[in-house]
């Protein structure tokens, strides 16, 4: 089988494009609306998103399955599905604490982020093992920069164009946004993936299905691994470092200098668009700098955790 073409890379980029589109909204939207527009405590959506980073423990358990069942697309958009119908409940459950009842808008909020970290895992998950599989060697690296960028443009497009229907803001406004960027997410994503990964191998790695006992002991074998370990530690260091601010941006807008709900959105637009265009100098930069043999990865990797 032929690894993806550029064209295809940039297909699956457009998956991760929407996967970020729906989070940003369900992690800073309505964020935004629980503290300043229902004043409800801070520590609220702040444990909602913990839970939707929680759940995404299953992310080793997604990826195995996917292996297990040597197709990648039913996962991805199995989990895009999820992932939506999360995000649009989330912004139902945010109405419901508003306007009717608390307690069931707080179920229902639960519901909701618990099926966006589910969503995450199986669609993020399967894309990045299609990606690695599918993948060239001497192309691999630049793909996978390349569908982390998608990311982040997901984000920031996402927060950019929903910040122009939200104002005047309405519970009834919010959840057609959620709803919208929701649907069109899925819609992308089955046509991005259309016809991309091929048929499934017909010969499973074995012959013999792989069990949940298999799975542990893949698991443990992986973390003992000191190599492995130690990456492990760094990413969940260095990801919790990236993300401080997400909770704080939104809800700071609109309590301390009032912005509008769309203009706080806005707001976060234009934070995401920066940190794009700090990704793309930073490997413009970095490419040529190592190209002459100014410092190696492991001193750009430091540097850039410090600047983050």
């Amino acid at each position: 089988m032929s690894g993806l073409s550029w064209f295809g890379i940039a297909r699956l980029g457009l998956v991760q494009a929407m996967l970020g589109a729906v989070v940003v909204l369900t992690t800073s939207t309505l964020n935004r609306v629980m503290v300043v527009e229902l004043a409800l405590p801070a520590l609220l959506p702040g444990l909602l998103v913990a839970l939707h980073y929680a759940v995404q423990i299953s992310r080793p358990r997604m990826g195995f399955g996917s292996d297990v069942g040597a197709r990648r697309t039913p996962w991805i958009i199995g989990g895009l599905v999820v992932l939506a119908t999360g995000g649009f409940l989330g912004a139902v459950a945010t109405t419901w604490m508003g306007e009717s009842s608390r307690a069931a808008g707080l179920a229902l909020a639960v519901l909701a982020f618990m099926l966006v970290g589910l969503g995450v895992s199986a669609a993020g998950t399967s894309l990045l093992t299609l990606l690695a599989k599918r993948v060239d060697a001497p192309r691999r690296a630049a793909a996978a920069a390349l569908v982390w960028v998608m990311m982040i443009v997901g984000f920031a497009v996402t927060a950019g164009t929903a910040c122009k229907f939200l104002d005047p803001y309405s519970p009834e406004r919010l959840m057609a946004v959620s709803g919208t960027v929701s649907v069109i997410a899925v819609l992308v994503t089955v046509l991005a993936l259309w016809r991309l990964e091929g048929h499934a191998r017909s010969v499973v790695e074995g012959n013999a299905p792989m069990t949940a006992t298999r799975f542990r002991a893949a698991l443990a074998e992986v973390w003992r691994e000191p190599d492995a370990r130690r990456f492990t530690i760094f990413v969940f260091v260095s990801m919790l470092a990236y993300s401080a601010q997400d909770l704080i941006l939104e809800p700071c807008a609109g309590v301390v200098f009032g912005f509008t709900p769309g203009e706080s959105t806005q707001l976060s637009g234009v934070q995401h668009g920066g940190t794009l265009a700090g990704m793309l100098l930073a490997a413009l930069a970095g490419r040529r700098l190592l190209g002459v043999g100014f410092g190696s990865l492991r001193v750009w990797t430091v540097l850039g955790c410090v600047a983050s």
